[in-house]
This record gives structure tokens, sequence and C-alpha cells, in this order.
């Protein structure tokens, strides 16, 4: 057999035995995802068009993460009680709205607000789509099951930020909004056809909340949750930054426009749609997923180093693929954690607080890494990230990961 021919079969096997509840996730994903473009350029929007102080854009940015840990909290009870298709349809339409609505705040006051709402409806579906898709996983494909929406978002922000930063140069930032917001609608309105009476895809009812209040072990009482949390915590501390301090960064201190930008994010987007599959289903078949969280911990935290290095393109496309290769050996297994570690009837219940460690990194990370970066220098933050990263690969290793259903 040539090398072609395995190559070919290694993809048909990664995409192959996917129910079709989780091609509806993966679709409702990608049409979401195409439009992502508010978020990559906020800081710098904040920063350089509005002109706030890297400091006061870090608060603004941190208002959109206090949306999101609310939202993420609401999204993953109700989850359990009413069913993931509600929670998502109301997050799609409730954040298209808010996003188009978010270019017209311009004071600090009001942006704060707006972002608020805004995170918190446009995170409330991420715990709810999640457990819809552990619901719909086959036994020990978890790992694959979120690979395979972790590709749809590759897919969708391979065009989102690119075509952002086209636009924001060429038309204006106001045309973001719109379009970020618009496909959002699309996506509500892609569920709503996709789940009406009769089709295959029915995500009206979790499977996990049959047994709801059958269980005790709520989310904070489980020890080994709570250190798989931190050690989460931890690494997006530094994970997020690729899209806070990293563009500030590129744009203030290496000059790079937002057409530089938006390219290194979309090659990151590229490289996971192309590696990711395989490389997880390679890992799920061997057994490798403890090792795989270990390795892509390293790689995170290793893509900072090339900041430390004089202006160069070329150390940008280093960054970036040590972030991603990070990113495709350690998220997928990450995102499946809440999965093989939630008991019957409390799935969207563990979720949420997954989503809500993500949303406090959304909080804190910003504020801390632009007022750190701009009373130290991006320097001093590079390093700090790279300490943090350590931690959170020393409690992985010690701990031991949740990569098995």
């Amino acid at each position: 057999m040539t090398a072609i021919s395995r190559t070919l079969r290694l993809y048909r096997a990664a995409y192959s035995g996917h129910p079709g509840e989780v091609w509806t996730l993966a679709v409702l994903t990608l049409i979401n995802r195409m439009g992502t473009m508010v978020l990559p350029f906020l800081p710098v929007y904040l920063s350089t068009i509005l002109g706030f102080t890297l400091q006061e854009a870090g608060i603004l940015v941190g208002a959109f993460g206090l949306g999101a840990l609310a939202g993420a909290f609401a999204g993953g009870r109700l989850s359990d009680r009413v069913g993931p298709r509600l929670v998502i349809q109301g997050s799609m339409f409730g954040s298209g709205l808010f996003l188009i609505g978010l270019q017209y705040a311009e004071d600090f006051p009001a942006l704060f607000g707006w972002l608020f709402a805004t995170g918190m409806f446009g995170e409330s579906y991420r715990p709810a789509l999640m457990a819809a898709a552990g619901d719909a996983a086959p036994p020990n494909q978890t790992g694959r099951t979120m690979s395979l929406l972790r590709m749809a978002i590759s897919l969708g922000m391979s065009i989102g930020p690119a075509a952002g930063g086209v636009l924001a140069v060429k038309l204006g930032y106001n045309w973001l909004f719109w379009v970020d917001g618009l496909t959002c609608l699309a996506a509500g309105l892609f569920l709503t056809v996709a789940t009406r009476k009769g089709s295959s895809a029915d995500l009206s009812v979790s499977t996990s909340s049959a047994d709801l209040g059958s269980v005790v072990l709520a989310p904070y009482r489980n020890r080994p949750y709570l250190l798989f949390l931190l050690a989460t915590f931890l690494m997006g501390v530094g994970y997020i930054q690729w899209f806070n301090a990293v563009p500030v960064f590129l744009k203030g201190e290496w000059n790079f426009d937002e057409r530089y930008i938006g390219l290194l994010l979309a090659c990151n987007s590229l490289l996971i749609l192309l590696l990711e599959m395989p490389l997880i289903h390679l890992t799920e078949q061997k057994e490798l997923g403890r090792f795989s969280v270990l390795l892509g911990l390293a790689l995170i935290g290793a893509s900072f180093l090339p900041f430390l290095l004089p202006c160069r393109l070329v150390w940008g496309f280093a960054a970036v693929f040590l972030y991603t290769m990070g990113a495709i050996f350690f998220l997928p297994y990450n995102n499946a954690g809440p999965v093989n570690m939630s008991p019957p009837g409390r799935r969207g219940e563990y979720m949420a607080w997954y989503w809500m460690c993500w949303s406090l990194t959304g909080i804190l990370a910003p504020v801390f890494a632009l007022a750190f970066a701009d009373r130290f220098g991006f320097a001093a933050l590079w390093i700090v990230l790279v300490l943090l990263t350590s931690v959170s690969w020393l409690l992985s290793r010690r701990s031991g990961s949740p990569v098995a259903k």
C-alpha cells in the first residue's frame, strides 16, 4: 500500500462513524465560526479605533468574559433541564443581535454593559453544544468527536479572521459587527431547520438529563475534576492571549497590520483543519491520550518564546506553528474531559463548570496580560505565560488526564 493510500485511509477513518447529531453540531459550529471577526480584533479595535488604553481595553474584554461566565453557568444548567437545542437557539439568535448592536456603543460604561450581554448570549451555547456532542459520541471516541467540532471551528476560523482583517482595512470595523452578527443568526436558523420535527438530528432533549437529581456528586465536590479545572485554567491564561495580547503585540510592537494578523490566525486554523482529526484518531487508537495532553501543553508554552526574538515574519509563523500543534494535541482531550468525568444527569452542569473555567480566563487573562505588558513589557509577559503553562503541565502529569470514556 502506498503512502498516499495509507494517508487517504487514515483521513477516511478519522471522519467516519460520527452520528448525524454530531454532524449537525459541526455544521452549526462552522456557520457560526465563519463569521468570527469581532473577538479576534476586539482589543485592537478598542485600543486603536476607540482610543482606550491597554488597561482599559483589557477591562472591556474582561467584561465579555464576565458575561461568558454567567452564560456558561446558565447554559449548562438549562441544557440539563430543557435540552440543548433551545439553549443553542437562544444563544445564536441573542448573540447575533447583540453583536450587530455592539458597533454603536462607544463610551466605556455602554461598552462594558453591551460586551457583558454579548458574552453571556454568545457563550451560553458552549456547554449545551458539548453536552449534546457527548451524548451522541460513540463509546471511547469522545476525543475524536470533540476534534470534529474543533475542525469545524478551525475551518470557520480560517475564513473569519482573515476576511475580518481585510474588511477592517478596506471597509471599516463596522462591517465586522454586521458579518459576525448575521452569521450567528444564520447558525440559529440552520439549527431550527435541521432539528425540525421528523428530522434525523434530535437535540431537543439531552440524554444526560434523564436521571437529573439521582447523582449527588456535584462538580465542586469532585476533587479530581477540580484539579482538572485548575490545570485547564492555568493553561487557558496563556492560550487565550492568542486572541488578546498577541494581536496587540503584533500590531503595536512588531507593526503588523490587520491583514498579517488575520493571516497568522488563519494559518493556525488551516493547520488544525489538515492535521487534527487524523492525529487524534491515531492517538485514540494507540491509547496515547495522556501523552498527547502533556505534549500539547509543552508546545503551547513554547509558542510564546519566538516573541522574545527580533521582529521577523518567520518567528511569527514559528510561534503560530508551536501554538497550533499544542492546541491539536491538547484541546480535543481537554474538551472531552467533562464528558468523561461527568456522572449521569449532570453532564450539562459539568460542562457549565468547564466553560465557566474558560470564561474566568476570559475575565482575568486580558486584564492581567495587557496591564502587565503595559507596566513591565511584553517580554516579561511571555516569560510569565511560559511559567504558568509549565505549572499546568506538572498538574496534568501528576494527576493524570481524563482522556477515556
